[in-house]
């Protein structure tokens, strides 16, 4: 059973990213999660918004994404949900971060997906059919 939580419009602006974490540090907060744990959740949700203002918009600041956070009795899920450009399946499915040694390989694209896939315990990727994307992140709520 969803108990009430929080929903918040976001205009696609990265500037407003900083507001995001925020919220999500503060929500995690209230619900006891060790703060090493949050911190990698704000950045795997960071990531989250990134991809929809950077992909689903193609970077225009005047969209709006949504970001709701709430609970049930297993789980604290942080839901990203944008109107825009669905994802292409083969850049949402979980491969595993790559074990890099020399930071130079890193490349751009993809490790946010796969960041959030490591940091929550169930990750959720509903990508519309012609509109739209949804990413549902679940942590297991702390003892």
């Amino acid at each position: 059973m969803n108990k009430p939580g929080i929903a918040m419009e976001v205009s696609s602006d990265p500037a407003l990213l900083g507001v995001v974490r925020g919220a999500v540090r503060c929500f995690l907060d209230a619900y006891g999660v060790p703060n090493e744990r949050t911190a990698e959740a704000v950045l795997a949700v960071d990531e989250a918004c990134a991809n929809a203002i950077r992909h689903a918009y193609g970077g225009q600041k005047d969209r709006k994404f949504r970001l709701a956070m709430r609970t049930t009795e297993r789980w604290l899920e942080l839901e990203v949900r944008d109107s825009g450009k669905p994802a292409p399946r083969d850049k949402i499915v979980q491969k595993g971060l790559p074990e890099i040694s020399d930071h130079s390989e890193i490349t751009p694209g993809g490790l946010g997906v796969q960041l959030m896939y490591k940091v929550f315990d169930n990750v959720d990727f509903c990508p519309g059919k012609t509109r739209g994307n949804c990413v549902t992140l679940r942590l297991k709520r702390p003892e």
